[in-house]
Formats: structure tokens, sequence, C-alpha cells
């Protein structure tokens, strides 16, 4: 039996989106390591229950991938989270997944998120500079996701990392329980003197996020709320997964563990 790597993610509904985000980094995957089969596994049950619904596709959860390949006897298997931060769903979804299976692959690896370790910071913001053009005289805020139940200090590293380089980028994060917020991106807008604005996802997919959080005709939208403020907003609506060189991150990732004995 060849070896795998199961590309695990949240999940996405849309068959559109989740054709140019993680259909495209599993493509990516086919082309670069040809020795591997490739599978995609869904976290979300409500979202494998949906797309089986609506398009008569099974796609399996990490669970059920890993205890089919380890009762057919699977010798190496590398588990490649999309996830971008190590936060809750990382935790228990992914690596909770591992640890129950590490015993029984032989050759079981899991892959960090994208934001595992500081250095991470100057490839993610890298990688989104190649494709997010911000004019001159303008402010790029970039909307996460945030952690729902504890603070996320990934957003804070990535915000210490762009103010040393002196970049004119704000982050801030959706969750209201987490931080940075709105707020404390208009705060820092509100210090830099400038009007214009381009507002992009920190989110790996498209979606609900984008559409109605981000750039929404809606009052409580980013987009709304920065220009009651009175910037004028440009919006770049991609999820980070429709950008080449973001996903490139995650083959990087995958070869280096690939290439570790």
């Amino acid at each position: 039996m060849r070896p795998v790597i199961v590309l695990a993610s949240f999940g996405v509904r849309d068959k559109d989106m989740r054709a140019c985000t993680l259909d495209s980094i599993a493509y990516d995957l086919k082309e670069k390591f040809k020795d591997y089969d490739i599978i995609q596994a869904f976290t979300s049950e409500f979202l494998r229950k949906k797309i089986a619904e609506d398009e008569s596709v099974t796609i399996p959860s990490l669970d059920e991938a890993l205890e089919k390949l380890a009762n057919d006897g699977c010798p190496k298997v590398l588990i490649l989270p999309t996830h971008l931060t190590p936060g809750e769903e990382y935790e228990q979804k992914i690596r909770a997944a591992y640890d129950a299976y590490v015993d029984r692959i032989a050759d079981l690896r899991l892959a960090g998120p994208v934001f595992e370790k500081p250095v991470d910071n100057q490839r993610v913001l890298m990688a989104l500079l190649l494709d997010l053009h911000v004019h001159p005289q303008e402010e790029l805020v970039l909307m996460g996701h945030g952690s729902p139940h504890t603070h996320n200090p990934v957003y804070d590293g990535l915000q210490a990392y762009i103010d040393g380089e002196g970049l004119p980028i704000h982050v801030g994060v959706l969750e209201p329980s987490d931080r940075p917020d709105f707020d404390d991106v208009l705060a820092r807008l509100a210090k830099t003197g400038h009007k214009n604005v381009l507002l992009a996802p920190l989110l790996l997919t498209g979606g609900i996020h984008v559409q109605d959080d981000l750039a929404g005709d809606g009052e409580t939208s980013w987009r709304s709320r920065l220009e009651a403020a009175g910037y004028t907003v440009r919006v770049s609506p991609y999820g980070l997964g429709e950008y080449p060189a973001f996903r490139a991150l995650y083959l990087k990732r995958a070869e280096r563990l690939l290439g570790e004995a």
C-alpha cells in the first residue's frame, strides 16, 4: 500500500469555494508528492452531512480516515492540517486524532498549523504580500477568526512582527471574546493619519465570514464600520487558499515532515 497524506480541514460546504481552496491544495500535493495518495478529511460533522446531502459526496472525518488506513495496514501517513493556528479546533480534532492512532500506524506524522512557530510570521506575510498589492498611503487590515473560548496569542505575535518590520498592516479577529478586535484595529488606524484601507481576510477560505462579516452591506460588517468611521475601503474577498504562494506553504511543510527519517 502506498503512503498517504491526509489533508485535514474543518471543511467547506460551497463546492466552488472548496474547488479553489482545499481541492487546489490537494491537487498541488498530488503534483508534488507523486508517490503518495492524497486523502481529504473534514473535522466538521455538520459540513460532512450537508455535503453528502447536497452533492452525494462522502468525505470522511479524520478519525474515519485514520481508522481505515490503520485497518488497511498503511505503512506511512502524514496528517497535514490546513488550520492556521494551534487553537481549540487543532488541539481537539487534529492532535487528539493523531494521539489516538500514533500506536496503530507504523509511521504516523503530524504537521503543525500554519502559524506554528514565530518564524512562520515572516513566511505567511511574504506569501500574502505576493498577492495582496497594497497601494501607497493605504493601510492593510487583515481580519482573522480568533478563538471562541481562550485568547489566541498568534494574532498578537503576528502584529508584533509586522510592527517590528514597520509595515502598514493591522490584524484583528472576529470572535468577540478574543483580541485584537475591530476597535483595536480602528484605534491603530486613527494613529496613521491615512484614510484608505485595503480590507482582506486572514482566513483560508471565503464564505460567510467574508460575504457578511468582512465585506457585507450590513452595518455590522467591517467594511461598513470602517466606512462609517470615515475610511475609503477597498476589499479583497479572496481566502488565503486561493493564493498559490500561500498554498505553497503547505507543500513546504509537508516536504519538511516527509524529509525526516
